[in-house]
């Protein structure tokens, strides 16, 4: 039964919005996703969302803006500043990893350089995972879920049993009268092990949500923020004019980072497998079993929405729709949790820009032109060939701080 794709604009809408059109993007991965939150289903989905939505508020992601971010950003940005470079892709890795480490509430007892380097190369092994299925070899795929497998383990053993422990060992006092529940950890575990009585995740479903959270906020982010750079820095070579633009207009970077992402989804189709007879946009009807591909990335270069240039990197772009950045997030019951963390909300007339979400990707962006961030003239960056998604394996970076941009 072959597949059906839908490339409009509307048809992707619809498609994303349909209740018995199932996740199956991760099919392939599914020794580390199967029972996560991005591929449950219907009330099994809701359920879990609703238990994890007290750490998706917006009081949440300003706390990180405003309070952990700068911090992380300058501890990781440090070493780098001072060899005058470094990779952009290990940079973004670094950052990231510290926030959704935190984030997740994955615990690191002794915050030691050898501590954070096994996290980080785990995160990397996990990082294949979501990818699996874009791979252009089978051999290869058969490798990545071997090493995949040994990390899972690695990370239970390590970090995510005894950050279980200290948790539920911490809800114990509460429920005895020792402790205040305001006190408890505001993260994701400490939400599902309070949740646990109408959840009832198994040991393995743990594994899978904690590594999760810890993949979805860095991997997805490095990928847009790999992208964003890129572009902004080749807008701003082509035009100079809009530098000035880039120090006066408070949004101007975000509003980069969003059609960024429209041209670079981090998924570029999304897959979902019809449950029953399912009827799309156009009257096609996806038999049971068949699949759907969504083009996430034709339909966010609909012509009629995003203008005849559309398949060009324009910041200043009039677009003829709310989703100013396409579909990159999804749309639907899966659309992305943690978009206004990474991205921000879109500013509205008046806003006050001391009070703006603007999102850790923009910030990030916004932290490294302060310092001069600039491609490395000596080394070319190199885009990852092993799979079909477009995404940078290396950018190599110089710091010039008395060229910054910012």
């Amino acid at each position: 039964m072959s597949d059906i794709e839908i490339q409009s604009f509307g048809g992707c809408v619809h498609a994303l919005r349909q209740a018995d059109l199932r996740q199956s993007l991760y099919d392939e991965a599914a020794l580390m996703m199967e029972r996560a939150v991005v591929n449950l289903h219907g009330a099994e989905h809701r359920a879990r969302r609703g238990v994890e939505a007290v750490m998706f508020r917006k009081d949440i992601f300003l706390h990180y803006e405003k309070n952990v971010l700068p911090q992380t950003l300058a501890e990781t940005l440090a070493p780098f500043l001072a060899e005058g470079g470094g990779d952009l892709v290990e940079i973004g890795y670094r950052v990231m990893m510290n926030l959704t480490i935190d984030f997740t509430g994955i615990d690191r007892p002794l915050r030691s350089a050898e501590e954070t380097g096994e996290l980080l190369r785990l995160l990397k092994e996990f990082s294949l995972a979501p990818a699996l299925g874009q791979s252009l070899d089978p051999a290869d795929v058969a490798e990545k879920k071997r090493r995949i497998s040994i990390a899972m383990e690695e990370f239970k053993a390590r970090f995510l049993d005894p950050s279980l422990e200290r948790r539920q060992a911490l809800i114990d006092k509460v429920d005895a009268g020792e402790l205040d529940r305001a006190d408890l950890p505001k993260d994701v575990l400490t939400a599902l092990l309070l949740g646990q009585s109408d959840l009832q995740l198994s040991e393995r479903e743990f594994v899978q949500e904690g590594i999760f959270f810890v993949l979805a906020g860095a991997h997805t982010t490095i990928h847009s923020l790999g992208h964003a750079v890129h572009e902004i820095l080749n807008w701003l070579d082509a035009h100079p004019e809009d530098r000035q633009r880039l120090r006066d207009d408070p949004y101007f970077i975000q509003q980069c980072v969003y059609e960024s992402l429209r041209l670079h989804p981090s998924s570029p189709v999304a897959r979902r497998r019809a449950l029953c007879p399912v009827t799309l946009k156009d009257g096609a009807v996806v038999e049971p079993g068949q699949q759907v591909a969504v083009n996430l990335r034709a339909a966010n270069h609909d012509t009629e929405l995003f203008g005849e240039d559309a398949d060009r990197f324009n910041p200043h772009r009039t677009v003829k729709t709310s989703f100013r950045y396409g579909l990159s997030m999804g749309d639907g019951a899966h659309a992305c949790l943690g978009r206004h963390l990474a991205i921000g909300v879109d500013p509205k007339p008046g806003t006050d820009p001391d009070k703006h979400q603007y999102g850790v990707v923009p910030l990030i962006v916004a932290g490294l032109l302060r310092h001069g961030l600039r491609p490395d003239p000596n080394e070319r960056p190199e885009k990852d060939g092993t799979i079909t998604r477009i995404t940078w394996a290396r950018y190599p970076i110089v710091f010039r701080p008395d060229e910054a941009l910012l």
